[in-house]
């Protein structure tokens, strides 16, 4: 099978090293390019940054179009270990999709996450179209994208400009898969959502607060971001709060 070629800026990305990790989950269409800021702000501050670049993202919607679910579970889970091997705690961070595969984990290893922090966390949509996938991809490749969801006009991200209606199939078994798995999830957990957004319907937000068994939670409402809120007008609060948040509950609050 012939390579295909990563587009400019949508790497994945290792930043820094230390007791505490911070393992970053990017959204789907979307690369670890939209979390690049935040992981700058935290590794500035002692936390270890791994982000990997999931399967089929960044590079082509043809190239996601042939991924399925358990690519991308593995891929986080072979990163989480990783991280796991070099830092004593490790928190998981999820931007929209990546929020599902990070809630995901952290059902499967309750005792070896430390917090999750969700980011326009997505876990269920409303979308009548979400009955009809198995049809629709079998006659419509890809359908318009739906990225660069930011009231900032200052900042874009690299996301694709179709969407891929295979991949995201699987995509949405996957949200399903970590809807279901919202009981076991019992690490401490900070959920962020901005109440405009136009991507994921911020009714996720408030679903996975009420669902996860956690007793450490918080819920937090930024009122001028629409979905992507790593680079939205809210970005510095979410910097801020994300920081601290982990710092709170790991030794790098000693730092």
């Amino acid at each position: 099978m012939q390579d295909v070629k990563i587009i400019e800026g949508a790497e994945g990305y290792s930043l820094g090293s230390g007791p505490v990790g911070a393992l970053f989950c990017h959204g789907f269409t979307s690369s670890p390019q939209n979390m690049r800021l935040l992981a700058d702000h935290l590794q500035a501050k002692g936390i270890a940054v791994r982000a990997p670049l999931l399967p089929g993202h960044g590079t082509t919607w043809q190239d996601l179009n042939s991924k399925k679910q358990r690519d991308w579970v593995d891929a986080i889970d072979a990163a989480f270990h990783e991280l796991a091997a070099e830092s004593d705690e490790v928190f998981v961070v999820g931007l929209s999709f990546g929020a599902a595969l990070a809630l995901d984990l952290a059902a499967h290893y309750p005792d070896r996450v430390n917090g999750i922090v969700t980011l326009a966390g997505f876990v269920a949509t409303n979308d009548p179209r979400r009955f009809l996938t198995p049809v629709i991809r079998r006659f419509v490749r890809s359908l318009p994208g739906v990225g660069n969801d930011i009231a900032d006009p200052e900042l874009r991200e690299i996301v694709y400009d179709r969407f891929p209606t295979s991949a995201a199939h699987f995509m949405l078994k996957q949200v399903k898969r970590a809807r279901m798995s919202l009981p076991s999830v019992t690490a401490p957990i900070l959920v962020m959502h901005g109440r405009n957004d136009r991507t994921v319907p911020p009714f996720n937000a408030q679903l996975i607060y009420d669902t996860v068994a956690s007793t450490d939670k918080e819920l937090v409402w930024l009122d001028r971001s629409n979905h992507v809120i790593t680079l939205d007008r809210d970005r510095e609060e979410v910097f801020s709060r994300t920081y601290a948040f982990i710092a709170a509950r790991s030794a790098v609050s000693q730092v």
